[in-house]
């Protein structure tokens, strides 16, 4: 080869290379968009927040569209997303419910993980497996913390699954328990959820008292799958940002349930780049049985190489046999409580979305708009995204990012839901890479090649390649 075409070979490469690193950069400004957006005014409407989930949903939808990948490995894409990070932490404290020493301690953690993630960032430690688990327990014991300092958040959903908690402990029905927050315009008895989530929950509510410590432990597993996902790299740091993201924890003080399923759909994911297709298949079950929204990503789930449409329809199969019993029970009462109730709903003021926008300019969408936009999104992501794990996340959080922006009432836990999403993205690009070989992951996710015998295909096509590189 001449001198001239190896530059130019070199010169092409590096283009390349900027252009997957650039990516990343717009994957991480996606999900930083979306979460901070979120944490404006702690997920109401304004403004400047319904401008930046705009912005984080349009930036999802372009890397949709484009069929853009990131680089594996970029240790600058990481190095932003832990700055953002590490800004999160500082300028949206956790929870608005909070008083106390316990709060003070809560803040104190928060704090001491934050300065972790700075100095990791600052002074380039190789240790980043050691910082994402000192981050991640100091973030835990931050929420617990958190929950101590309030005991009774001024929400409806907590007193729900507090209810539902107590209800499968005296065997009732949960769309038929009777039960109120005290709190004004906020919702007073039924169920507005699938019961996975409140039998997950039960046993925290009834050894520890309080469904928040069950949504703590679903966030920490969570990150500690991201963790190991990039174990080897310095990709690891960025599973901890589920626990580190702005206001992260003012999700788990109002006890929304989102956590549960960004961990089931995390560990389908592991699940699958695992093989542990059993397990992944139970995994998507769970999802699907905790909350509604979990079913938008059904359609990406048939068309994911790595799970199929035999496990999605075994999948949706279990959940639907789990549901069955409270169907059978009072089939009007589920009804009225998992379906109508969200139907029906009248458009909020405080929802962080376009349709509360428009209601500004004096119009209000019909429910076939979000019904379209949905759809459309869907189509988009089966059309242009690759089939593996890293399309099948991006795709759902750009799902679930168009979703929220085109509904009614849309809050601070499903854009918490969407960049959880986008942020497990960014952690499973590449993981793939070990079912399609068979050959082990280098430490970045990347796959180290197999040695390459004399019978195999491609062998000859291989020694060309070298002696090309050599010359």
């Amino acid at each position: 080869m001449t001198t001239v075409g190896a530059l130019a070979l070199g010169r092409a490469r590096d283009r390349s290379a900027w252009g997957t690193r650039a990516v990343g950069v717009v994957l991480v400004a996606g999900w930083a968009a979306i979460s901070f957006g979120a944490a404006f005014h702690h997920g109401a409407y304004g403004g400047d927040a319904v401008v930046f989930v705009s912005v984080g949903t349009a930036l999802l939808l372009a890397l949709v569209a484009g069929r853009l990948t990131p680089a594996v490995g970029h240790d600058r894409v990481v190095a932003v997303a832990a700055g953002l990070a590490v800004a999160g932490g500082v300028l949206y404290p956790e929870g608005v419910d909070g008083a106390g020493a316990a709060y003070t301690v809560s803040r104190v953690l928060t704090d001491g993980a934050v300065g972790a993630v700075a100095l990791w960032l600052v002074v380039g430690l190789p240790w980043g497996r050691v910082v994402s688990y000192a981050v991640i327990g100091l973030m835990s014991g931050a929420a617990l913390c958190l929950v101590v300092s309030s005991p009774r958040p001024a929400i409806d959903v907590w007193f729900m699954l507090q209810a539902a908690g107590a209800g499968l402990t005296h065997h009732r029905d949960l769309y038929t328990l009777q039960w109120t927050s005290g709190q004004p315009f906020e919702q007073s008895n039924g169920f507005a959820y699938l019961p996975g989530a409140a039998v997950v929950l039960w046993p925290f509510q009834a050894l520890a008292g309080d469904v928040r410590y069950g949504l703590l432990a679903a966030v920490v597993v969570t990150a500690l799958l991201l963790v190991r996902v990039r174990a080897r790299s310095h990709h690891v740091l960025v599973g901890t940002f589920v626990l580190l993201s702005p206001s992260a924890l003012f999700g788990l003080e109002q006890s929304w349930i989102d956590p549960l399923v960004l961990l089931a759909v995390c560990a389908t994911a592991y699940a699958v780049v695992r093989g542990r297709t059993g397990w992944a298949v139970a995994a998507f079950a769970a999802a699907l049985a905790c909350k509604q929204q979990a079913w938008l990503f059904v359609p990406l789930a048939l068309g994911w190489r790595g799970f199929g449409w035999r496990r999605t329809w075994t999948s949706a199969a279990l959940a639907g046999v789990f549901v069955a019993p409270w169907v059978i029970t009072d089939p009007g009462a589920f009804y009225r409580g998992a379906i109508a109730y969200n139907l029906h709903l009248p458009p909020r003021a405080d929802s962080l979305s376009l349709f509360r926008t428009a209601m500004l300019w004096g119009w209000q969408p019909a429910f076939g708009v979000i019904v379209a936009a949905t759809l459309a999104a869907v189509a988009l992501a089966l059309w242009r995204l690759p089939r593996d794990t890293y399309g099948f996340l991006l795709g759902s959080a750009s799902v679930m990012a168009v979703f929220n922006l085109s509904n009614k009432q849309t809050f601070f836990n499903e854009w918490a839901l969407a960049a959880g999403l986008a942020l497990a993205a960014m952690v499973f690009f590449g993981a793939d890479e070990r079912l399609d070989s068979g050959a082990p992951c280098s430490g970045d996710g990347a796959r180290v090649p197999a040695p390459v015998g004399p019978s195999r295909v491609g062998d000859g096509r291989a020694r060309r390649h070298r002696a090309l590189v050599r010359s």
